[in-house]
């Protein structure tokens, strides 16, 4: 089965305190060269964006907050931008399909907006979704990204979400799991 590592909106204007540390966690698993496919998403906001009209929300509007973080940079070949929260449209879904993906692996930020709203998408349409958690996070805060873990388990699947580091082994693990209830794998571990 092929498979894919989509890395949600790493870009210099989502790191602060709350999500500093998956900047390293997404760089040790890139070094690893573990996916043969790897997609970065780079979130673009315009003044005429709803989050500015109706949120009042203005980050991400200058080309240094575009940009995706300097240390994981080198490893972004593959960038499709966004000005909404989800990651799967028509050209993403071109993508997946020219390259027979049946699988993504989904990571970065926010874990409730960008990272969920991602993960639901490419699940209603027919592609087997994980969420790595440990690889993501939220500008909200652990409650945040804690939340959003507990509502996709739901709505994608318990089996679906990764709470562990991954490695080549772990990987294999899971890509060799029936993606089926009848079988499942549960990737989900003691920390909610």
């Amino acid at each position: 089965m092929n498979f894919c590592l989509f890395i949600i909106d790493i870009q210099n204007g989502f790191i602060a305190q709350d999500t500093s540390y998956v900047v390293q966690r997404i760089k040790s698993l890139l070094e690893q060269s573990i996916f043969d496919n790897v997609v970065f998403t780079k979130f673009i906001n315009t003044v005429d964006s709803p989050y500015v009209k109706y949120l009042n929300w203005h980050q991400l509007l200058s080309e240094t907050e575009q940009k995706i973080v300097d240390d994981i940079k080198p490893f972004a070949k593959v960038i499709f931008e966004k000005t909404v929260y989800t990651a799967c449209n028509k050209e993403t879904l071109r993508f997946l399909k020219e390259r027979n993906i049946q699988r993504v692996f989904i990571c970065g930020i926010d874990t409730e907006a960008c990272v969920l709203k991602t993960a639901i998408d490419f699940f209603e349409n027919n592609i087997i979704t994980c969420v790595l958690s440990y690889y993501s996070a939220s500008n909200g805060g652990d409650n945040y990204h804690q939340a959003a873990i507990l509502v996709l388990s739901q709505l994608i699947g318990i089996s679906n979400i990764i709470t562990e580091p991954i490695d080549r082994e772990s990987l294999n693990k899971y890509l060799e799991k029936d993606s089926t209830f009848n079988n499942p794998i549960s990737c989900r571990d003691s920390q909610y």
